[in-house]
């Protein structure tokens, strides 16, 4: 009996350690704001909105008014490259600052950050 309590409790263990674990998601930032790690989003060109795309790590650095994006894969590698900052918007519920960018090819994206991220200040000032 007591092997099967532990087995369960352990299962709810793993299980609720996994459920926090994925709500996490990986953002770091420099001293300074001007290198940070974040999650972008490409726009699909003629996409509608039930077709999302997925969420992807980025490495963003800031050089005067241009993100200089390297993506951590090679399924983001189509978002390499340089982005400018076209607008921003809130997400209370979430506590996260949507940025989005565009690319001198016309593409568009959005960056993710938290509220609270040391790279919010920098980024803002970037917003035309």
């Amino acid at each position: 009996m007591s092997n099967l309590v532990s087995t369960i409790v352990f299962l709810a263990v793993v299980g609720g350690l996994a459920w926090v674990g994925w709500g996490l998601e990986p953002q770091w930032s420099s001293k300074d704001g001007r290198k940070f790690m974040c999650r972008m989003l490409e726009h699909s060109a003629g996409a509608d909105d039930s077709a999302r795309g997925r969420w992807h790590d980025v490495k963003v650095g800031v050089n005067e008014d241009e993100l200089f994006v390297y993506a951590r894969s090679r399924r983001s590698a189509s978002l390499r490259g340089v982005w400018k900052i076209s607008g921003v918007t809130d997400d209370e519920k979430k506590r996260r600052r949507l940025y989005e960018v565009r690319a001198s090819d016309g593409a568009a994206a959005v960056l993710r950050v938290p509220l609270r991220s040391r790279c919010v200040p920098v980024l803002d000032a970037l917003v035309p």
